[in-house]
């Protein structure tokens, strides 16, 4: 970590409608996962506002490891995902339960892949699962200076509420 100031972020929510599963090319998230994405997401945080959050590739396993471990919330593997539109980890979901309501924790794509809406295909993902377990909404925290992300998360139907 950098020990910088932490970056601002607003409160995001969702109300879940109906999506077609994942396409191929998704799989559930495994814990053998954890080094490839590990290394994914210090690649995806680099040089974004993000980056001191994570601050290298084992500030990054430790996030993921935190996540799995129930620090933001109860981890819920069936909704959470793996991208490989090439047959390895391209871009990554996780979702918890925090304060009663689905959270997702962490989206992130290798850089060569952004742009190619493998992170918005994660989130259609992940709102399917959801709304397939039962739930009605999803929250997100997303860095206020990050404009690429509010415009991909305000495309899907997220309101900012804080």
């Amino acid at each position: 970590m950098n020990g910088g100031p932490a970056p601002v972020r607003s409160g995001w929510r969702a109300p879940l409608r109906p999506v077609p599963p994942p396409p191929d090319g998704f799989r559930p998230f495994t814990d053998a996962d954890l080094p490839a994405l590990a290394a994914l997401m210090w690649d995806a945080y680099r040089g974004t506002p993000d980056e001191g959050d994570v601050g290298g590739p084992d500030g990054a396993l430790r996030e993921l490891r935190l996540t799995l471990a129930g620090e933001y919330g109860t981890f819920l593997p069936g909704a959470s995902f793996v991208a490989e539109p090439d047959g390895r980890p391209a871009a990554a979901a996780l979702v918890t339960v925090y304060r009663d309501e689905p959270l997702l924790a962490f989206l992130f794509t290798a850089p060569p892949h952004a742009g190619r809406g493998v992170g918005r295909e994660l989130i259609l993902a992940v709102m399917h699962a959801l709304g397939e377990g039962g739930h009605d909404t999803l929250t997100l925290a997303v860095t206020r200076r990050n404009r690429r992300a509010r415009l991909l998360y305000h495309r899907l139907g997220f309101v900012e509420i804080g």
